[in-house]
């Protein structure tokens, strides 16, 4: 390989060659939302006691567009580490997320399933003034005189045999 250098200025590219330009990427995702809008999914709904098939538009998803362009995903965030494609690819990213976010604010799609793949979560911090709430550092006991332990005990063996 030195002398290969040496002779031609540059080294040899050694692997597979890449299925995609960035341009090729581009024009397959272009495809993919093309095929997604012109095939929904049927969802089975009842009517009068009879079953109807009813088309639903099918929702983006990187996972689709990976089947669809014949890559996995694990070859899709190749090409997203390569600077050539970043810009393509974040924009696709972004095209998925907004297809699914819309798609979930006015019902389209399951909100509770498009929350879980974006990533999505609704958190509470609670505090109370302002501090986190701690557990207690010393354990807490109670000591009951034998009269009260007594009762206690008949109240459990009543519970038990009703």
């Amino acid at each position: 390989m030195k002398n290969e250098i040496k002779r031609t200025g540059t080294a040899r590219k050694v692997g597979r060659p890449r299925a995609y330009t960035p341009e090729a990427l581009e024009a397959k995702f272009e495809e993919y939302v093309e095929w997604v809008k012109a095939n929904p999914v049927y969802i089975n709904k009842v009517s009068a006691g009879e079953i109807i098939p009813v088309p639903t538009q099918r929702p983006l998803t990187l996972v689709g567009f990976c089947q669809f362009a014949k890559i996995s995903r694990q070859n899709f965030y190749e090409y997203e580490s390569r600077e050539e494609f970043s810009d393509i690819l974040t924009c696709v990213r972004e095209a998925i997320e907004a297809d699914q976010l819309e798609g979930a604010l006015c019902g389209q799609y399951d909100s509770g399933i498009v929350a879980r793949v974006l990533h999505l979560a609704d958190r509470q911090d609670v505090t109370t003034n302002g501090k986190e709430i701690t557990t207690a550092t010393q354990p807490i006991s109670v000591v009951l005189d034998p009269e009260a332990a007594k009762i206690i005990q008949s109240i459990g063996r009543r519970t038990v045999k009703e």
